[in-house]
């Protein structure tokens, strides 16, 4: 696998709105693994994933903050990413989010968000 130089905006076609599995460990080091189609690449290293549910993987970032992040394409190439996550429910990252997530979410679910993961992604390998 190719490490790559961080830069997401090269892959934001690849990450922006598609499905993304997220990896995340509870306080037993048990692992969990969600998945998240609200997706926005908003820095060269930085995704924000809207949360709507996953309750297991915002207590799991509270323990312990490394997750893993993978996201392919219909031919099963793609990234797998390394970083460190944060839980918003206020603040910068979340208003970001309300405004590029909300509307639309609760247009097709009835919901609203209940919070914002912001990755900063240190290390990704490509999948060819």
């Amino acid at each position: 696998m190719e490490v790559l130089e961080i830069n997401l905006f090269e892959y934001k076609e690849l990450i922006d709105g598609k499905p993304i599995h997220i990896a995340t460990v509870n306080t037993e080091n048990n692992l969990n693994l969600a998945v998240a189609s609200d997706v926005k690449v908003i820095e060269d290293n930085k995704i924000l994933i809207s949360v709507n549910e996953m309750i297991n993987t915002q207590e799991n970032i509270k323990y312990n903050p490394n997750v893993v992040l993978t996201v392919f394409d219909e031919n099963y190439e793609g990234l797998r990413m390394f970083g460190v996550a944060e839980y918003y429910t206020d603040g910068e990252y979340f208003e970001l989010d309300k405004k590029i997530f909300d509307e639309a979410l609760f247009n097709e679910r009835g919901i609203h968000i209940k919070g914002a993961i912001v990755v900063t992604i240190n290390k990704a390998h490509k999948y060819i």
